[in-house]
């Protein structure tokens, strides 16, 4: 591979040679014409007819001879370098356009071999395949100089794809290379060393850019969509040409096709993680059906490390995947735990997108650019002058379905070297998708300046109410409420073709309230006792009388039950005064328990079966017309000291801080870890990392609850 860097030079020097100069013949045409699958805009047409360049909103005017310049954008340098433009000059269909087209590739075509930027073997082959699209809109009528002139460059810049390849470019980009070399092979079929070229490539090329379960190695969704679009163009030469089909290339387009499908919303644009934007859905779903015959959209994505929740209308992606090995990270962003969440072709909670630009592709691969917790001053990755990855958090995640619901639980380690702790976000489903809800603890951390965001859809509106936010889309109004501290933000959304305003939730942590000083003890006037027998004689004199006292035990009686149970605190609160577990009490409440209450009582006491170890939010969602009062009274207030009642954002998780299920499913493991010792077998490992949950230290402050609510239709 070295020996090849070296001779480079050489390498593309000969490749280049002039075919009209007596190396070899040249076709008068091509023997086989290709056809754009993809549609064009004619605006972007009109706007070449008049010489100038419309590309990602921006509106540039087109210089004559003048094909690379250092201030261009990288994106609209190989937009315009590779022609797939004369799309849209066919679909403007004018004559003004025909004639443009033809003027365009001539100025390209007269350049000397030394001149022309021919050095990324991608924008190459994108434009070796755009000259032979459209060979018949505008050189089929062309004086024959102009059509042998058009064939020595596609000869000798299909070479250059040769002597370049693979080295010199990766991911999807190479098989928009090979393309060109492909269709160059079907179009010049006197020169076989093009298809046997195309052929020992593309095994290899495949396999770099798709992971087993059919996703990007780079975690971009627009990378899978691009590469999936040049699987289709492929496809369709080979067929164009009644060429056999390679075996890998079939494959990988069964494969990489239905994780494209899961990796869309319900209005068919693409999930806004790592770089990607929506693009077209009408284009995604043209690329789909070109691609594959088969609408079958992947369960599942774990060596991608996305995960698709969908119940009712609801559909919720989510990043629980740690970013890109190394070489494909560069795009990566720091969104591990964030998601997004749509429901019938409504997007509302997503992240905030892509951008070319280089101020923005920074700024939003930071987490606040992502509907997850964040600190101001910390990422939860670490990332070189070149854009790559250098330190990686660890990712866990546990997802579980029941009955149509989905429960989630996600841990990264990204801010733990930092002081943030380990962050934990656990989301919950309901089954008939009217219901999401979260909790975000940072376990074991010593900071507590951190925010979750949640970044909303530029079409949808915020109303602040009296117990949360009312979020309106075309269709639905959605109710979000939190026991935390909330805010109503600007935003920012790329997902689109334009930059675009928009709002975000911002919810803030509060602090356990300090622990108040105990009241001073009484001083006693009654004198001492002279012996310790006296003391110990009136204390169970008093403990009796309190025991049997009818006024206490109606006192206690009626204490405890305006007192429900409330959910584990976290470490840092006041410790409370635990009862002893059997009580006069608890005997008399116990002999009033209705039938129904025996029985739930009878339910709980049996010992938890393989389903009870994921306990946690295994219930289903309250009654759309009941929503409003998910979390009355609480909803963006701060943390409250003293109340009596138990809130109703901590009975949406009360099942959460149960632990007998979890204590019995470790207890499951130890003895079966136990009879492995004692059979002299090894213990089995567990699965994998990714599922495994890490101890979970103390959180600093309580735990950050929300609850995302369909309220109308």
């Amino acid at each position: 591979m070295p020996l090849r860097r070296w001779t480079r030079t050489a390498r593309l020097a000969y490749a280049m040679r002039n075919p009209l100069g007596g190396f070899g013949r040249v076709p008068e045409g091509p023997a086989q014409t290709l056809r754009d699958p993809w549609p064009g805009d004619a605006i972007v047409g009109e706007k070449l007819v008049r010489n100038q360049t419309l590309f990602q909103g921006e509106l540039r005017n087109l210089q004559h001879r003048q094909w690379d310049n250092p201030a261009w954008p990288d994106a609209y340098r190989r937009w315009l370098q590779s022609f797939v433009w004369l799309r849209d000059l066919r679909e403007l269909g004018a004559e003004s356009a025909r004639i443009k087209a033809r003027s365009l590739v001539a100025t390209w075509i007269a350049m000397p071999a030394a001149d022309r930027p021919i050095s990324d073997p991608s924008i190459t082959g994108a434009r070796l395949a755009a000259w032979l699209s459209y060979y018949e809109f505008f050189a089929a009528a062309a004086d024959d100089g102009f059509r042998k002139s058009l064939m020595a460059a596609l000869m000798m810049e299909a070479r250059s794809i040769m002597a370049l390849m693979p080295e010199e470019v990766q991911g999807w980009h190479a098989l928009t290379a090979l393309k060109g070399l492909l269709a160059v092979a079907v179009a010049i079929p006197d020169q076989p060393e093009f298809l046997s070229r195309y052929l020992r490539l593309i095994d290899n090329a495949i396999s770099e850019q798709f992971l087993p379960d059919g996703g990007p190695v780079t975690r971009c969704p627009e990378d899978q969509f691009q590469a999936v679009r040049e699987l289709a163009e492929m496809l369709s030469i080979l067929q164009l040409a009644r060429l056999p089909l390679p075996t890998t290339l079939m494959e990988a387009a069964n494969r990489a096709a239905p994780a494209l499908r899961a990796m869309r919303h319900g209005d068919g644009g693409l999930m806004l993680f790592n770089g990607s934007a929506e693009q077209n859905p009408l284009l995604v779903e043209h690329v789909l059906n070109r691609a594959s015959r088969s609408r079958v959209l992947a369960a599942s994505l774990p060596e991608t490390g996305f995960l698709r929740l969908a119940s009712g209308r609801a559909l919720l992606l989510v990043d629980a995947g740690a970013p890109a090995a190394p070489g494909h990270d560069k795009t990566a962003h720091a969104g591990m735990l964030s998601f997004e969440f749509s429901s019938g072709r409504q997007r509302l909670i997503v992240n905030c997108g892509a951008s070319v630009q280089r101020g923005w592709a920074q700024a939003l691969r930071q987490a606040a650019a992502h509907s997850v917790l964040e600190f101001a001053d910390i990422s939860p990755m670490v990332v070189d002058a070149t854009g790559a990855v250098i330190k990686r958090p660890k990712i866990t995640r546990t997802h579980v379905t029941q009955d149509g619901a989905h429960w989630l639980q996600m841990t990264h380690d990204g801010y733990q070297p930092q002081g943030g702790g380990l962050y934990s976000r656990q989301l919950y489903l309901g089954k008939d998708g009217q219901t999401l809800r979260g909790e975000e603890t940072l376990h074991g951390g010593t900071r507590a300046d951190f925010c979750v965001r949640f970044h909303l859809h530029p079409e949808v509106m915020v109303e602040q109410v009296e117990n949360g936010f009312l979020l309106y889309t075309h269709e639905e109004s959605w109710l979000f409420q939190s026991d935390a501290h909330a805010s109503v933000e600007e935003s920012v959304y790329l997902g689109g073709p334009e930059r675009v305003a928009t709002l975000q939730i911002v919810l803030f942590p509060t602090l356990p309230p300090e622990p108040e000083d105990p009241p001073a003890p009484e001083e006693h006037t009654t004198p001492s006792p002279e012996n310790g027998e006296d003391t110990e004689a009136d204390q169970a004199t008093a403990s009796a009388v309190s025991d049997e006292s009818p006024l206490f035990q109606e006192t206690e009686h009626l204490h405890n039950s305006a007192l429900p149970s409330v959910p584990d605190a976290p470490a840092t609160q006041p410790e409370e005064i635990s009862h002893p577990p059997e009580t006069a009490t608890q005997l008399e409440e116990t002999d009033s328990l209705t039938p129904e209450q025996e029985a739930s009582s009878a339910d709980a006491s049996q010992p938890p079966d393989e389903e009870d170890e994921y306990a946690p939010i295994m219930r289903d969602p309250p009654p759309a017309d009941s929503v409003p009062s998910l979390l009355a009274g609480v909803a963006h207030l701060h943390y409250t000291p003293q109340r009596t009642t138990v809130t109703m954002a901590e009975s949406l998780f009360a099942e959460q801080n149960r632990t007998p299920a979890a204590e019995a499913a470790a207890a499951r493991q130890a003895r079966k870890a136990e009879a492995a010792r004692a059979s002299g077998a090894e213990p089995v490992s567990a699965p994998s990392a990714l599922t495994q949950q890490p101890a979970l230290q103390p959180p600093l402050c309580p735990p950050i609850r929300w609850a995302l609510s369909l309220v109308s239709e």
